[in-house]
């Protein structure tokens, strides 16, 4: 090496010994990157174990609500089976229609009011038939099957949940929907075949026998149990 070489500063890409100074700061670096992540570590460790807790909490919580829920279910049933015995012993015979043609169902409710059966609501749809017949627990329920809201089949279940005592009975669109009726719960039901004063009267018969009238009366012209026939 010459003198003139051994003067000369070393080149941006020439390696250089680090010095102790150097060297500690990146240690202390590494061990602050090292804490940093056991904190984030012990952070999400913790931030999991509140999350199960609330989680249980929420279990918890779910179950004590559900538990209310069924008792203040049983209880309103109760009620309402309390409720429906004063009303059937208060007044007249009472019925709900839900139909959405305003023909078909004046033509039934002008046979039940002839009759002394008090129609206490004409409905077109099948979410305020639930909650009439909740609030009313009438003795008879005419619903037909293609509702808005809710089907035929719905009302017929909810109304045989939360009015047991109700007498429901089906108006249908099509013979093959019988069978979804009565096995929700209709006492009968009947085709768009029979004429409406036919279905007042048998609706008629079904609420003077206080629902036992199907295996009791003689079968009459167009109304028979589930399928009626055309006359």
């Amino acid at each position: 090496m010459t003198h003139s070489d051994a003067h000369q500063p070393d080149g941006p890409d020439q390696w250089r010994p680090r010095g102790e100074v150097d060297l500690a700061q990146s240690q202390i670096e590494a061990i602050d990157r090292w804490n940093r992540a056991r904190r984030a570590a012990e952070q999400s460790a913790e931030l999991l174990a509140r999350t199960r807790e609330a989680r249980l909490d929420l279990d918890r919580l779910l179950d004590v609500t559900r538990r209310e829920h069924e008792a203040m279910i049983a209880r309103t049933q109760e009620h309402l089976r309390d409720s429906a015995r004063v009303l059937r012993g208060a007044s007249a015979r009472r019925a709900v229609v839900v139909h959405r043609n305003e023909w078909f169902k004046d033509k039934v409710c002008a046979v039940l009011e002839e009759h002394g059966i008090d129609v206490v609501m004409r409905l077109d749809n099948g979410a305020d038939a639930v909650g009439t017949c909740i609030a009313e627990q009438p003795d008879l329920l005419l619903v037909e099957d293609s509702l808005p809201m809710l089907s035929g089949v719905q009302v017929v279940r909810k109304v045989r949940t939360w009015s047991p005592r109700t007498i429901s009975a089906a108006h249908v669109g099509h013979d093959e929907r019988i069978a979804a009726l009565l096995e929700a719960g209709a006492r009968t039901a009947w085709t768009r075949r029979v004429p409406p004063a036919d279905v007042g009267l048998a609706l008629v018969r079904l609420i003077e026998a206080d629902g036992e009238v199907q295996d009791q009366l003689p079968e009459q012209p167009n109304v028979r149990r589930g399928r009626p026939v055309r006359s």
